[in-house]
């Protein structure tokens, strides 16, 4: 029976033309940061390294959630070289990563009419950008200095809504709210058109930008008149 040897998650995989039996692999990862999921990738690959083939063989390739829900499934036959290694290709299109957590892949190899478990690999781990931590001396600094950033307005579309929303996020819970913008509640959970949004990982990126330096306009200048002698 065939052993599993390594796997590599990445955004695109192609056949190298030049080099027979290499691959093109664009975007590897072992993490997906994201500030709000469901995050759609338009393409996704997967590669799988056996070892120890004495044949070719069929398996068949179960993707699970982070509940260990199926969420879809590969059967593939996979050729073995003169070592004994075989590769195989999972190219996958508008993938939804739906959740955070751990994606993992139940590798089962079918012998005659049973398929014979192998093994459950690590795929990739999905979750919000790092949590700041802004000390009361921080906080007190930034506020104080009218040339930082101690608010930030941003505009987009969540995946799923049909509008735009406006969110406002303030180093100083007691700046006012501009018209027009949202606050993310203190449970991070905002509700827009009946759709729960988790926005712990919206808050959580934009307030690396607290502190950072306010980009000033320069005036444009009007155009010099000139005479003619």
């Amino acid at each position: 029976m065939a052993k599993f040897k390594s796997v590599i998650t990445a955004y695109q995989t192609q056949q190298n033309t030049q080099i027979q039996g290499t691959l093109n692999i664009t975007g590897v990862f072992d993490n997906i940061i994201q500030p709000m999921f469901p995050y759609p990738m338009l393409t996704f690959s997967i590669i799988i390294t056996f070892e120890e083939m004495d044949k070719a063989s069929n398996f068949e390739l179960r993707l699970n959630s982070p509940d260990d829900d199926l969420i879809t499934k590969e059967n593939v036959r996979v050729n073995r070289d003169p070592f004994g290694i075989g590769k195989t290709v999972i190219n996958l299109e508008k993938f939804l990563i739906t959740k955070r957590g751990k994606y993992t892949m139940d590798i089962f190899e079918k012998v005659e009419d049973k398929f014979i478990f192998i093994k459950t690999i690590d795929l990739f781990i999905a979750d919000f950008p790092p949590q700041r931590r802004i000390s009361e001396e921080d906080k007190a600094r930034i506020l104080a200095d009218e040339n930082l950033i101690k608010t930030i307005k941003v505009t987009f579309t969540p995946f799923g809504a049909k509008r735009e929303i406006s969110i406002q996020i303030n180093l100083d819970k007691n700046i006012p709210t501009e018209d027009g913008y949202l606050i993310i509640p203190e449970n991070d959970i905002l509700i827009i058109d009946g759709i729960e949004y988790d926005m712990t990982g919206v808050r959580r990126q934009f307030e690396w930008m607290f502190g950072g330096p306010i980009t000033r306009k320069e005036p444009e200048k009007e155009p010099e008149n000139k005479t003619e002698n």
